[in-house]
């Protein structure tokens, strides 16, 4: 949508990411951002100047307060963040993926705006989700609720670290990577006396991450019986979570991109919704020109008509009476091409740029012969959709007044007032009959004077 585009260009984080580029230029880089991650491209709307509101998500949306409003998107967006995670290493290296930071649950935007901070200041590279309390002194209440969603991509070198911890690219909390590592272990049946070896952990992990079908061959529920002796609550849910996240580390479970259909590009291009534009909406469009089928030589019943008034010969198809000679109306037809051929209809342009066609024959209830005696260029009028064309990204439609009258219930809008509507028709019925009963009284009075 441009109306997004615009707005994402003018932000405050757009211009300082790029403060040489156009306007225009700052709306590309934000359309080819949004293809790749709208997610991420959508939060840099959430700032201190609320731009977030400035966006119509619906038509109804000015009858909401907007502090609820945005109190309401906070909440979406800490869903939908929460529910992909956040990388911190990616978050300090590339400036528009920073606000993504303060969705995070437990922090928020000072708390992350403080932490992107101190990282950038202290380090090139975060190895491990410990080292946010050890050394960026992140409290502990809040890195609990934090860390399961944030994940950190390990490079190469981190796994020589002291600090190295491959669960941390995972969903997985930090108070179950005992039972994580546990489960890798006993999946790989690896001897007992090894579980405390950090170094045989990671290796298992490795492994078991590298073909997690062994997982399956798991007894989780037995699992979760031994936890419980152990005075644990019931963690069943938790450990069928855990072999899940090992199956596939921070699966993304949105939808994946697909291609746009006819009907989405239709939508996308006109700036309508399937709700308000669809077959049997009245439109307003203005004319833009005659539809005309250019004839051929092969043309049959091409009779021409003479007017006995004037004695001028009528071109059957563009409807030309100035011929005063019948062979000059052939030589018309045939010989220079200048017929522009029989009017088929009108070419009308609706309010939101979509091209529409209007038939001769849905013109007008009376029979319409050359559509230029009923509509001039430039002309407003209303219509009724008939048709839209997706492909061709335009409408066929009608301006008969019996179609635009003709309001089927199925082609009301959500907000249609069905009991006004019925008490207008009503009162439209009762003026009607008061008013054919005076013309039969005042006929009956007439023999009477």
């Amino acid at each position: 949508k441009q109306w997004y585009q615009r707005r994402v260009a003018i932000t405050a984080g757009a211009q300082v990411e790029f403060p040489n580029y156009t306007p225009e230029q700052r709306m590309a880089v934000s359309i080819a951002r949004r293809l790749r991650d709208p997610l991420v491209e959508f939060t840099q709307l959430m700032n201190f100047s609320n731009d977030v509101l400035s966006i119509p998500w619906h038509s109804l949306q000015r009858f909401i307060n907007e502090e609820r409003l945005l109190r309401w998107l906070t909440q979406e967006f800490v869903t939908l963040v929460n529910n992909v995670g956040v990388d911190l290493n990616f978050a300090v290296e590339h400036y528009h993926y920073q606000n993504m930071v303060q969705f995070v649950c437990g922090l928020g935007p000072r708390k992350a705006a403080a932490l992107l901070k101190l990282l950038k200041q202290h380090t090139e590279h975060l190895e491990s989700r410990a080292l946010l309390v050890q050394e960026f002194k992140l409290g502990s209440r809040v890195f609990l609720n934090c860390a399961g969603f944030i994940k950190v991509q390990h490079s190469r070198e981190d796994s020589l670290s002291d600090n190295f911890q491959l669960l941390d690219s995972t969903r997985i909390h930090p108070e179950t990577y005992i039972w994580a590592e546990k489960m890798a272990i006993d999946a790989l049946e690896y001897d007992e006396d090894d579980e405390d070896d950090n170094n045989v952990k990671q290796r298992a992990l490795e492994e078991i991450m590298d073909d997690p079908e062994k997982l399956l061959d798991l007894d989780l529920d037995a699992f979760n019986t031994e936890l419980k002796r152990q005075e644990y609550p019931d963690k069943r849910i938790t450990l069928y979570d855990i072999r899940d996240e090992l199956t596939n580390r921070f699966a993304d479970k949105r939808s994946p991109y697909h291609g746009l259909t006819d009907e989405e590009k239709f939508y996308l291009l006109s700036n309508e919704s399937a709700e308000g534009f669809k077959e049997g909406s009245i439109v307003q469009c203005v004319v833009v020109g005659i539809a005309r089928r250019k004839p051929k030589g092969d043309e049959p019943d091409i009779q021409p008509k003479r007017n006995e008034a004037t004695g001028m010969w009528q071109c059957p198809l563009c409807l030309r009476d100035e011929f005063p000679e019948l062979s000059e109306i052939w030589n018309h037809f045939d010989t220079s091409g200048s017929c522009p051929g029989q009017a088929v209809g009108v070419r009308v342009r609706l309010n939101n740029g979509i091209s529409g066609f209007i038939a001769t024959k849905n013109l007008s209830d009376q029979k319409v012969t050359n559509p230029e005696e009923r509509v001039k260029i430039g002309k407003q009028i209303d219509a009724k959709v008939l048709r839209v064309n997706f492909e061709k990204v335009s409408v066929d439609l009608t301006c008969k007044t019996s179609d635009l009258n003709n309001t089927d219930e199925k082609n009301r809008d959500l907000y249609y007032d069905t009991e006004a509507a019925d008490q207008e028709k009503k009162a439209k019925e009762a003026k009607k009959n008061k008013k054919e009963k005076s013309t039969d009284c005042d006929s009956a009075l007439i023999p009477l004077l």
